[in-house]
């Protein structure tokens, strides 16, 4: 069953990296909060793969732990981009587990972590807007 569950969650965050593209216009995304002290690190990445799999982690996170909340793909996409990360670098090998890794973080608290993401990304976030947006 786990094994089963920890799929789902890998899938969310791969098919996340798959889709379209973000106007020209969107700003460069301030990092995300880091997870939980007392955390596993992932494996070490570059200053960009980190922020690049902490907004996948992120975005995986709340499409499977916010009732409310849904990632958007296509802003999640265009922020990879212009980190310098091609989305389908988060379909495996070490980015993927980076990102699962954050999104098994976030899930610690998934109540305080749903809003935070909402506040941070949602339509008035400051990070990366629309990110993260109401179902």
């Amino acid at each position: 069953m786990r094994r089963i569950m920890l799929a789902a969650r890998l899938a969310a965050v791969a098919l996340l990296a798959g889709a379209g593209t973000l106007p020209a216009q969107a700003q460069e995304p301030a990092a995300p909060a880091s997870p939980p002290a007392g955390e596993a690190k992932p494996p070490e990445l570059s200053k960009n793969e980190t922020m690049a799999a902490r907004l996948a982690g992120l975005v995986g996170f709340v499409n499977v732990a916010c009732a409310e909340l849904r990632g958007e793909p296509e802003q999640l996409k265009a922020a990879l981009r212009r980190l310098g990360i091609e989305p389908g670098a988060l379909d495996g090998g070490t980015l993927h587990l980076a990102a699962t890794a954050y999104l098994e973080s976030y899930r610690k608290d998934p109540e305080a972590n749903c809003k935070r993401a909402f506040d941070g990304f949602g339509p008035e976030g400051k990070l990366v807007p629309n990110l993260v947006l109401r179902r």
